[in-house]
């Protein structure tokens, strides 16, 4: 006679067991091969490595409603949330080491690694730090069922980084992609193989960090290859080798801030057909307040114009765009200012003018989108309410061109909004971003502009 669960209705026997702990489900499918075959998925579909309250510490106030809307709990406690003193991150990423040595190359056998990966539907964890030591990307292969994909890649600096192979397979089922930090530019372009069916994508990926822990170009971890040394005396060069030398990255500076890469090919972005959100977030260079670090702008330009073409590629069917722009700030700066304070000075400085001369044109082509509905700004313009003026008085109000009033007229049917937006904090002698003030993590406490809150949430992950 058959086992009673195996006649039960799909959506009963999910009703039946949403509300299980990941423990009560694990005594519920010993109790028999068949209570195992049917309940297994319920376990595996939606697998959450962060700690508790990751999502709630990098979501900006203006999203925090949107994202809990969205968000799917798992069936189980991921563990304690984090205070800014790396406990929730700890645990998470012992989690995330074992879940993913199930699916490396010396993990299970082959056979028994598809069949676990094709029950995985959600999928949200870090990667890449200290604790996990992920090297292995192409692990993710095993996930042929996922649907909604979500990475935040910390960086390690004391491992050689693996070159990513892409395999056969594409993820053809992927409807949400949420990539943020250092994740390999190949894998990127993997997971975008099939981007016909993707409807929400969030990238703000950065390239590796130039330096390491050691003060200064000899000390480093990640030299610049030498082809990227700029001449001493850029004044004896000709007209076309002052050209090239000024279109490269100079990185043989003492400090080199955070880069965005770019990692989209033209194919890629044609082959969108049904996307309806995108959220972009890149570091930008602000006001002349971190002279010391050099802020990339070959890689800046990058950025933008894979912005623009992204954004031209996608109109026809976007309904959100949200655009994140993060000055990046020396590790000290907390001492000087908050956050608030720090963007007031840094809004309207020489990245968003070049967002203006390179995407506002594009943005601003109404007639080219017809299902439009909401645009948020984050960190692109001066915002006075709340800030301290005790730092000193910024000398750049003429320099705003008012994005979001232009966009207002472009769009009058449309939600759109601007917010003062958050910070990259960075190690200055490496350019690697803190966990504080950055697009992996970063509390809301930094919202209020408090030296207290900065302190306490400022540390290295």
């Amino acid at each position: 006679m058959p086992s009673p669960i195996e006649e039960f209705p799909p959506e009963l026997l999910a009703s039946v067991v949403a509300n299980l702990s990941s423990n009560d489900l694990c005594s519920l499918m010993r109790v028999s091969k068949a209570h195992h075959v049917v309940l297994q998925p319920f376990l595996w579909s939606n697998i959450e490595m962060h700690y508790r309250n990751f999502h709630s510490r990098i979501c900006h106030d203006a999203l925090h409603a949107d994202e809990v809307a969205k968000r799917k709990e798992p069936p189980y406690d991921n563990g304690p949330e984090d205070s800014g003193k790396r406990y929730g991150s700890s645990l998470s990423a012992e989690r995330v080491q074992k879940f993913l040595q199930i699916f490396s190359p010396n993990g299970f056998p082959k056979d028994s690694k598809l069949e676990l990966g094709s029950l995985v539907k959600s999928l949200c964890l870090p990667v890449h730090d200290e604790e996990t030591k992920f090297r292995e990307w192409t692990c993710f292969e095993n996930f042929s069922n996922l649907g909604y994909l979500e990475i935040s890649a910390f960086w390690t600096p004391y491992l050689d980084p693996m070159q990513f192979s892409a395999p056969e397979c594409s993820l053809t089922k992927l409807r949400v992609l949420k990539l943020r930090g250092y994740i390999p530019k190949e894998f990127v372009q993997w997971l975008l193989r099939e981007p016909a069916g993707l409807e929400e994508l969030q990238l703000g990926v950065l390239d590796r960090p130039i330096g390491g822990n050691c003060e200064g170009p000899d000390g480093w971890e990640n030299p610049p290859p030498p082809e990227n040394k700029h001449p001493y005396d850029m004044d004896q060069l000709s007209e076309r080798e002052r050209a090239y030398w000024e279109s490269t990255e100079n990185l043989d500076h003492m400090y080199v801030g955070a880069r965005a890469l770019a990692c989209l090919t033209p194919d890629i972005m044609r082959r969108f057909e049904n996307l309806k959100t995108l959220y972009l977030c890149r570091p930008s260079s602000g006001e002349e307040t971190i002279s010391e670090v050099y802020f990339s702008e070959p890689s800046d330009r990058r950025i933008l114009e894979e912005w623009n073409a992204l954004l031209t590629s996608t109109r026809g069917t976007l309904e959100s765009v949200i655009l994140d722009q993060r000055p990046s700030a020396e590790e000290n700066e907390p001492d000087g200012t908050g956050n608030n304070e720090f963007m007031r000075q840094c809004a309207n400085g020489p990245s968003y003018k070049r967002f203006v001369e390179m995407v506002l044109p594009t943005l601003i082509e109404s007639k080219e989108w017809p299902k439009l509905k909401t645009v948020r700004l984050f960190g692109f313009e001066r915002h006075d309410e709340g800030s301290d003026n005790y730092t000193r008085t910024p000398n750049y109000p003429n320099d705003s061109v008012d994005v979001p009033g232009q966009l207002k007229a472009a769009f009058p049917g449309v939600d759109i909004s601007d917010h003062i937006g958050r910070r990259f904090l960075t190690w200055n002698t490496s350019g690697e971003l803190m966990s504080a003030g950055d697009v992996l993590e970063t509390p809301n406490a930094f919202d209020d502009g408090s030296d207290e809150e900065v302190e306490k949430n400022d540390h290295r992950f």
